[in-house]
């Protein structure tokens, strides 16, 4: 089992990144009958002084549809509100890494508003975490597509830790042997998946503190997923 505080800052920097990040997503066959497939789906993030003043703005390219604009519109919002800079004084550029297909939905949400918030903060990502999830604007993870087919291509690419919504826990149908190799978390907020894909620090904890509101109660409400509900 791989928890947040197994993951400190004194790993092997290769392992670690400023404003990357591995997101899931999944290839439609197009053919109305066959299952979907799993891929990886790299995005990178960059912040740079605002070109026009007092005009910061969020640059998602990657061939995006309208549904994954959308998407950047709304983890404005919580990176807005939780980020702690002011963000009219910067854009931000992120980039989806061979998308040549172009990219449609909001799965990527949680990727997205994660690695913008690593860029911003410099805090790093574990690059041996995976995770998909849609966020509303209030900072909730909701359930998307495709689950199995996005973990299993996770544990194939050696993920060792991914992130799912909490309402897709119980669409998982993994295989027992990926379980082996690969622990699965589902989040309820975007807090939790900070708490999880973001490298132990000082920043760390003071936008986990940023982000306290967003879990009732005030702890953690991830969960890990457990192999009774694989398939062999």
């Amino acid at each position: 089992e791989i928890l947040p505080s197994d993951w400190s800052s004194d790993v092997c920097s290769s392992d670690l990144k400023i404003g990357q990040i591995n997101g899931l997503a999944a290839l439609d066959p197009g053919t109305g009958m066959a299952e979907y497939s799993g891929i990886m789906l790299p995005i990178v993030a960059e912040v740079t002084p605002a070109h026009a003043k007092n005009g910061g703005k969020i640059v998602a390219t990657g061939k995006l549809g309208d549904i994954a604009k959308e998407a950047v519109e709304n983890i404005s919002a919580v990176i807005k509100k939780y980020a702690g800079e002011d963000l009219s004084e910067m854009d931000i550029h992120l980039e989806y890494i061979g998308t040549y297909e172009g990219v449609e939905g909001d799965s990527a949400s949680i990727t997205m508003a994660a690695v913008i918030l690593s860029a911003i903060t410099e805090i790093p990502i574990r690059q041996d975490v995976a995770m998909t999830g849609s966020l509303n604007v209030r900072g909730r993870v909701l359930p998307v597509g495709a689950v199995t087919a996005k973990l299993e291509a996770a544990a194939t690419a050696g993920i060792r830790l991914a992130l799912i919504p909490e309402d897709n826990g119980r669409d998982v149908m993994i295989r027992n042997k990926f379980y082996r190799s690969m622990d699965v978390y589902t989040v309820a907020t975007f807090r939790d998946v900070v708490e999880y894909a973001f490298v132990d620090c000082k920043k760390k904890k003071e936008l986990l503190k940023r982000l306290l509101p967003l879990n009732e109660g005030g702890g953690p409400s991830a969960k890990k997923l457990e192999i009774g509900r694989a398939h062999v």
